[in-house]
């Protein structure tokens, strides 16, 4: 239509009006035609398959039969010069025709092969998506029975012992399953609401012990507003604790620490181990594995993760660039 219009308000400067728009108009169409049949038809059939002998003689005679169809129509219309039609030279016309309509394939053969490559790409890139939007429900969906059989193994050591802490165990336990079963639906959290079922957490740990276990958390937050993927911070700290030698020495700690800078969160764990005990090790679980495969996912070159095992300590920390609400 911008075609149209603009080449029939120049052309009705040489021509009648009631002549200009129709020549324009079938010129348009002549166009149209030489564009699409090439872009849709023979360069989707034959150059995008390498037949490139096929594809360059019959995009030659497109241009051909366009120009010759193109140089008809102009010629028909005009009865007098009009300086870019050149009525008074008919071969001159005829090759300016054939080649506009030339400039116009290969026009149309670049702009259907970038269209065709884009389509790949967002094809390409639609499947990437679906493929980490299924390994990520399947890490979450490890995650989850991991996290519950470690909690109902506690449980039931303090029910044999009949301690008056299970009950509120098990309270703090159904809180934090509400939150892993339906908060870890959702794609992004306030990270607020991971603070505090890291506090639940925290709390629902130190129920296990019969004497106050030397666990610090330390938060300092200067950015309010930040999102983050549920489930990425508890189970760091839940595997902070098991490795912890809580069980063996008196001295064992954990320290926890959590401070934003902008848009820049960063979270270390930092617990006593015992060099000796491998046995930890040795258990199921989905581990550090399963949270590097998530940060990858969700995170790409957005996040740091780096672990410190000295033997006697072991240490990791996480650097995330979060978005906001």
């Amino acid at each position: 239509m911008l075609y149209i219009l603009l080449f029939t308000m120049l052309t009705a400067n040489f021509l009648p009006l009631q002549t200009a728009f129709p020549r324009v108009f079938m010129s348009g169409i002549i166009l149209a035609l030489a564009f699409y049949t090439n872009a849709l038809f023979l360069v989707n059939r034959f150059l995008e398959k390498k037949k490139w002998v096929i594809f360059l003689l019959l995009a030659i005679l497109l241009g051909f039969i366009t120009g010759m169809m193109r140089f008809n129509i102009v010629n028909s219309y005009d009865s007098s010069g009009i300086g870019f039609a050149f009525p008074e030279n008919p071969d001159r016309l005829r090759n300016s025709s054939i080649a506009v309509q030339l400039v116009i394939i290969v026009i149309s053969t670049f702009y259907q092969l970038i269209s065709n490559r884009v389509k790949r790409e967002r094809l390409r890139q639609e499947r990437i998506n679906h493929q980490n939007e299924a390994e990520l429900k399947f890490l979450k969906a490890q995650i989850n029975p991991h996290f519950l059989f470690n909690m109902l193994n506690n449980i039931y050591a303090l029910s044999i012992t009949g301690s008056a802490n299970t009950s509120p165990m098990i309270l703090k336990l159904s809180e934090l399953l509400r939150y892993v079963i339906y908060g870890g639906r959702q794609k992004k959290i306030p990270l607020t609401h991971e603070i505090e079922h890291i506090e639940k957490f925290i709390e629902l740990f130190q129920m296990k012990s019969e004497t106050r276990l030397n666990i610090i958390f330390e938060k300092s937050m200067e950015t309010t507003g930040l999102v983050i993927e549920p489930m990425i911070l508890i189970p760091i700290v839940e595997n902070c604790f098991k490795h912890a030698d809580f069980d063996t020495n008196e001295d064992a700690f954990a320290k926890i620490l959590l401070t934003t800078e902008g848009n820049i969160m960063n979270f270390t764990t930092l617990n006593s181990k015992n060099e000796l005990d491998t046995q930890k090790d040795k258990t199921g679980g989905v581990g550090l594995e399963n949270i590097q495969k998530r940060l990858e996912l969700n995170y790409q070159n957005g996040f740091k993760m780096e672990i410190k095992d000295k033997g006697t300590t072991f240490e990791l920390q996480l650097n995330i660039k979060l978005s906001h609400e």
